[in-house]
């Protein structure tokens, strides 16, 4: 079982829900011993007589109360839970409090078990709490001076009911008088049979209550001279809010309890703390580094950089709360002799510094999450949990964090995400607003530079860079300093799969410039091509496609009146070059050269520059946080829209020279760079990272190195045997003409993994080898979905004509039209087999024509009319399928093999490139077209 309430320090993490949060003056009887003591008299039990203990909600009693009573605040807390299976034992098998022992005591009233008509008290009978010091975020730095009592509950069984009451008293030093309280309000549907909050006060006491519901509360009652709110749990469960709303309108239900009347008086409050831990003496260490800085420069703005950047690197993050110290500050000259301290000790010293250059400069509270609801909140110290330190200069507001990294005079200016902040100044100060701007440099600047000087249908080599500035940055730091080569091989993995196929990364180095605050990745390596076919040219694409999203939900008529959260603040700079081949006609653009637009809070600038075979670019982008009025929205996503609509294009020239194009040799050559950088690849990545290996095998295939890939392929299966590997393996040995090679790999393939798409591939293999009823027998073995029928006819078909089996494979085809009538691969089936096997030719047309209305891509079913055209003999229309098909797909090899046998045919001796091209992408087109009666006129 775990208490439902903790504190909230500055620089901690922000509350949990269901947290009970609190902190008040300074120490009363606090100690680090757990008491054993009746409940405050003031208290109001709950009593389980009043819940259905049998057949109710597990969870039975959940009972809250507070006292706020001369700076000291006591929390009192009833919980009963029905142990109902293992599960909830061994969840509330151990009970587990927490408390501040500088600040408060932990008093145990009740641990008792109910059995049926028994109690268990748990206490009398010996059991004791067990304290220990709990340090959960000891890794981040973070001591937070929580102690834990915790208690294995001795005999408790499944059936049995838990019950514990405790209380803690805090008493902060850092608040004085003053005191504060927060409390979650569970909402539906928390399922509890009782569950309440009660907060009293005397009634000479001021105070002050909110909440986000606040009409769930009727007014304090006055009893025996308290003030009393009260309230039953769970509440309503609040309205669901659109998840791009800003935080405040999805902040949780929390009572706020307080003692100061406004900002102003908590920023009074607060400040002699800070302002009298930043006093060093003249002769101080501190003082001499304020001295040294002011000797280096004259520039104010540069002091202030030298000296946040002194307390960013020489003083390590440690989180101290022990002796008051979640909201006490430690001392400036205390922290600089240790070099550690949390968000405090450090906005203190830089405090410290700036004051003594002659810089305006004070320390301010924010809230790290959820800070644009501030102006809504109760002036309570627990709505915050960070400070950093404001400096004014020529009257512009710079907001300086000692716990980040890598501030420099370029990145000074940035504001954080924080909204708003409370100044802590002698004479107070409300919250002030941080005022948001761009930011005024590149948190990330990448160059690439990309070589497709060997062709525009291979990939090219890159060369990158990217500079990470700031925070982000600096976590590269200490990869810079160890020079892991596997944790940079594990890196360069990463950019390669991420980069898709036919990435590899031949090199990469990690380094860190100290003065620039920033982290530098450097790579170089093989990336994929770009370049798509697309309306009869090789185009690189530059479309948005719905990359800039602003498509806010507003539909609902309650949330029209919602603005939208914008993130932000980022500011991304790419600078992209390209070198084109020299060996072919001009590369032309369109769509603009310059862009500059603007949508809901984000600014995207472009600018190409084309010179001879170089391409350049520079794409940057703005992101600024803020919010979108309702009012903004509509005109906000039409903009968003209209700049996803830009299109713009690097168009190769009309007759390119395709690798296929390329005798072998000449192929080589140009792509012998290529391979030596898969090479380097291969060698660079760590003993267990196969895709450098993978992606030149592949890269093999696509020049026709069908040995080299074979080689390739045949280490892989050495070091990670897998049935896909086995079945590429059959096809790269199909198209070397090691058929029998290649009807063994597939079989492994199946055996090891009997998917259907290999059984297909296997029984083609086996019937063009002459194999016919054993490929029949696979296939009539297997298990079809209606996902897979039409594949299935479509190969059984094929298999049953090789077979002699006509009407079978009429049969199995009819079939598939009659459930699938308009589907194109059903029809282009259909259309395929008449064609190849040269049967049904009189009722084939209208099927073929159908399939290519029907498709998408329509080259394969061009492709299938066109042999049924040139089995009629009608040689035109097939040559205008063919050319059709070729130009939708250049590297359809069957149309290619087709296209050269109908000129051969027809006296065009050109017909013979057609078909070694052909011949050079699919080897075994020869072989299987063969076997129909196809072959190209010697």
């Amino acid at each position: 079982m775990n208490d439902k309430w903790k504190l909230a320090p500055v620089c901690s993490a922000t509350v949990v829900a269901g947290a009970f949060t609190f902190a008040i003056s300074g120490p009363a009887l606090a100690g680090e011993a757990v008491l054993y003591e009746a409940a405050p008299d003031w208290t109001e039990p709950a009593s389980l007589d009043d819940v259905d203990r049998r057949d109710g909600p597990s969870n039975l009693i959940f009972d809250w109360q507070h006292r706020l009573e001369d700076g000291v605040v006591t929390s009192y807390e009833d919980t009963a839970i029905r142990i109902d299976n293992p599960e909830a034992l061994m969840e509330q098998g151990t009970i587990s409090l927490t408390w501040f022992p500088d600040k408060g005591d932990l008093s145990i009233h009740k641990v008792e078990i109910l059995r049926g008509d028994e109690i268990i008290d748990v206490v009398d009978g010996g059991a004791r709490f067990d304290v220990i010091r709990r340090e959960q975020g000891l890794e981040q730095r973070l001591l937070d001076g929580q102690l834990t009592a915790t208690l294995a509950v001795p005999g408790l069984k499944v059936g049995d009911i838990l019950r514990v009451t405790h209380s803690t008293t805090m008493d902060d030093q850092a608040l004085g008088e003053e005191m504060q309280a927060s409390q979650y309000l569970w909402t539906k549907p928390w399922q509890v049979d009782f569950s309440r909050v009660i907060v009293s006060w005397p009634v000479d006491e001021e105070v002050f209550w909110s909440a986000e519901n606040k009409e769930d509360f009727s007014e304090p009652l006055v009893k025996d001279g308290f003030k009393t709110l009260t309230l039953s749990l769970p509440i309503e469960e609040k309205a669901e809010m659109p998840h791009d709303a800003p935080a405040r309108f999805r902040r949780p239900t929390v009572l706020r309890v307080g003692t100061y009347a406004d900002w102003n008086e908590l920023s009074r409050s607060f400040a002699p703390h800070y302002v009298a831990a930043a006093k060093v003496p003249d002769n101080s260490e501190v003082a001499d580094e304020a001295r040294r800085i002011m000797a280096a420069s004259d520039d104010p703005l540069t002091r202030v950089s030298l000296a946040l950047r002194l307390v960013q690197d020489d003083v390590s993050y440690l989180l101290n709360g022990l002796d008051g110290g979640n909201y006490m500050p430690q001392a400036a000259e205390l922290t600089w002799n240790q070099r550690y301290g949390d968000c405090k000790a450090k906005s203190v010293l830089l405090y410290s510094l700036l004051t003594q250059m002659g810089i305006d400069a004070e320390p301010v509270l924010v809230a790290t999450s959820g800070g644009d609801a501030l102006p809504e909140l109760l002036p309570i110290p627990g709505n915050f949990d960070h400070m950093i330190v404001r400096a004014k200069i020529d009257g512009k507001d710079y907001w300086l964090d000692g716990t980040s990294t890598a501030t420099r005079l370029s990145n000074l200016a940035d504001v954080p995400p924080f909204f708003y902040a409370l100044p802590l100044t002698a004479e107070g100060s409300d919250l002030v607003e941080m005022a948001q701007r761009e930011l005024a440099w590149p948190q990330m600047i990448m160059q690439v530079d990309t070589d497709y000087s060997a062709g525009v249908d291979l990939p090219p080599m890159f060369d990158l860079t990217m500079k990470i500035f700031g925070p982000q940055g600096a976590g590269l730091r200490a990869m810079a300093d160890e020079g892991d080569e596997e944790a940079l091989k594990t890196m360069a993995a990463g950019f390669a799969s991420s980069a898709g196929t036919g990435g590899a990364i031949t090199n990469i180095a990690v380094s860190y410039d100290e003065e620039a605050g920033a982290g530098i990745i450097e790579m170089q390596g093989i990336a994929p091509n770009e370049f798509e076919w697309r309306d009869g040219r090789l185009r690189l694409s530059r479309q948005n496609d719905g990359e800039y999203v602003f498509n806010p939900d507003r539909a609902r008529a309650e949330w029209r009146q919602i603005p939208v959260q914008t993130s932000g603040p980022s500011r991304v700079r790419m600078e992209l070059s390209a070198t084109l081949p020299n060996n072919m006609g001009e590369f032309t653009a369109s769509g603009p050269d310059t862009l500059d637009s603007r949508y809901a809070n984000t600014s995207l600038k472009v600018d190409r520059q084309q010179s001879g075979r170089r391409v350049q670019s520079t794409v940057e982008v703005v992101e600024r946080l803020g919010e979108i009025a309702p009012e903004q929205i509509a005109t906000e996503k039409l903009a968003a829209r209209r700049l996803n609509s830009v299109k713009t294009d690097l168009v190769a020239p009309e007759a390119i020279v395709w690798r296929w194009d390329l005798e072998q040799d000449e192929l080589a050559r140009r792509t012998a760079p290529i391979i030596a950088a898969y090479d380097e690849a291969v060698e660079f990545a760590a003993d267990d990272d196969h895709n450098p290996l993978i992606q030149r095998a592949r890269f093999r295939t696509q020049i026709f190195d069908w040995g080299g890939a074979l080689r390739d392929i045949d280490t892989l299966l050495a070091e990670m045997a897998t049935a896909d590997i086995y079945r590429w393996r059959a096809e790269v040995l199909a198209s070397l003409g090691r058929t029998e090679e290649a009807i063994e790999a597939a079989q492994t393939s199946y055996d090891l993994d009997p998917d259907n798409g290999t059984a297909f591939y296997l029984a083609e293999l086996l019937a063009y080898d002459g194999q016919r009823e054993d490929a029949l027998t696979v296939l009539e073995a297997l298990p079809i979905g209606q996902d897979e029928s039409g594949q299935y006819a479509s190969t059984y078909a094929t298999v049953a004509g090789l077979a002699g089996k006509t009407d079978d494979a009429f049969a199995i085809l009819g079939r598939q039209m009659e459930d699938r009538p308009t589907d194109a691969s059903v029809l282009n089936a259909d259309c395929w087999f008449r064609g190849l096997f040269n049967v049904g030719l009189e009722t084939a047309m209208p099927v073929c024509t159908k399939a290519i209305e029907r498709a998408t891509n329509s080259a394969p079913m061009l492709d299938s009319r066109a042999m049924v055209n040139y089995r009629l003999g009608d040689l035109d229309a097939a040559m205008r399928d063919l050319d059709s098909a070729l130009e939708l797909v250049p590297g359809l090899a069957a149309s290619r093999y087709l296209r050269g046998i109908i000129r051969l045919e027809s006296g065009d001796t050109g017909g013979r490139d057609d078909v070694a091209t052909a011949l050079r992408i699919s080897p075994e087109l020869a072989e299987r077209y063969a076997v129909h009666g196809l072959s190209p006129r010697q």
